[in-house]
Parts: structure tokens; C-alpha cells; sequence
């Protein structure tokens, strides 16, 4: 079985509210979130809608749906990365915008297209993968942490890990404290053009 990458897709568009519940519109009549990954299968927007599907990537299943006031949430569970151009594609035939948030911690994947933090603010995961370590302050790092802990502002991590004992002033002198650990700090990146990203 392929390594799953979470994807948390918002699209959204502040000028074109009809192609945005369009968009809605045919997901529900399209997607049935169940375990039936048939059913699921988010290509079935691109059979229904017709849209083309060269050299577009949509091994994944739709797990959540949620209308907003302005926007909507779409996550999927996609096989090894984002699918980043089927969601391109969504976008540009309904003339929306979208940002994503893709985690696969097997290949290194943390991406976030949102620039702007509008929906996606965190930019760093602190991920932990010894549950029982006891932190220089005495405490179980589970005490502070969760296994994978999201975090806007790098200042945030810092202030968490000297509470926990970790004397750093930086996230670089931090990663070195923590290099035999089983704890990784990960910073969110956006491999992507902007084109699609929230302006």
C-alpha cells in the first residue's frame, strides 16, 4: 500500500460566489465520503464535471467536505503526494482560487500554500516520535506535546521547548539539542508556483 499524503484543500473566492457553490454543488452529487474508496474517489468530479485529466495525478479519496460562508474544505487521503494539479485544475474550471496543506511525514512532506495564513497559519510541525522521553525539566514530553504539535511562529516552538527544559534561542540551536531525541522540527514549504496561492 502507498504512504498517504493528508491533503486539506480551501478553495475559495471573494468575486466569484457562484463558481464556488457550483464547485459545491457538484461534489455532492459527485463524492460520497464512505469507506468505499469508489465512491470517494475524487476523480469522479473530473467524470462528472468532464473536466481532462492529462497528465493530472488523482490517486486519492475525499474524507471531509465542508461548506463555508466563502469558502470550502475538501480533504483528501492521496498516495504518496499532494494532488496539487487536480486541485489546480478544480480551481481554474470553476474560476475559484484554493490553498493546500499536504503532510506525509514517510517522504518529508510538509507543504502549505498559504502565504498569507488566512486558512493554513501554521508554518512548522513538531513532530515526536518517543512518547515515554522525559524532557530536562523532569516532564513526559507528551506532557507539552503531541505526536505531531502544528506551530505559526517559530518564537512559539522556542518558548514551548525551554518550558520543557531545552535552553535554546534559535530553532537551529534547538534541532541540534534535540538530535538524539526522536523529535523533529519540520517547516512548511510551498514547491509550488504562486499562481496558486491566496494573494
Amino acid at each position: 500500500m502507498a504512504n498517504v499524503c493528508g491533503d486539506d484543500v480551501y478553495f475559495f473566492s471573494s468575486t466569484n460566489p457562484d463558481g464556488l457553490l457550483s464547485l459545491w454543488e457538484d461534489l455532492e452529487a459527485s463524492i460520497v465520503i464512505c469507506p468505499d474508496a469508489d465512491k470517494a474517489w475524487i476523480g469522479n468530479l473530473f467524470e462528472y464535471k468532464g473536466i481532462d485529466t492529462t497528465n493530472i495525478g488523482l490517486r486519492g479519496t475525499v474524507s471531509y467536505m465542508e461548506w463555508g460562508e466563502d469558502n470550502i474544505l475538501l480533504s483528501t487521503d492521496a498516495a504518496w503526494t499532494p494532488l496539487f494539479d487536480a486541485y489546480a485544475a478544480i480551481a481554474d474550471i470553476y474560476g475559484v482560487e484554493f490553498v493546500m496543506l499536504s503532510i506525509e511525514p514517510g517522504d518529508g512532506i510538509y507543504y502549505n500554500t498559504d502565504t498569507d495564513g488566512k486558512f493554513f497559519p501554521d508554518r512548522y510541525m513538531v513532530s515526536i516520535r518517543d512518547e515515554e522521553l522525559i524532557t530536562p525539566s523532569g516532564e513526559h514530553i507528551t506532557e507539552k506535546l503531541e505526536y505531531d504539535n502544528p506551530f505559526a511562529l517559530a518564537e512559539d516552538i522556542l518558548k514551548c521547548f525551554q518550558s520543557l527544559g531545552y535552553e535554546a534561542k534559535s530553532l537551529e540551536t534547538l534541532k541540534v539539542l534535540l538530535e538524539d531525541s526522536d523529535i523533529y522540527i519540520h517547516e512548511f514549504k510551498n514547491p509550488y508556483q504562486p499562481d496558486h496561492a491566496a494573494a
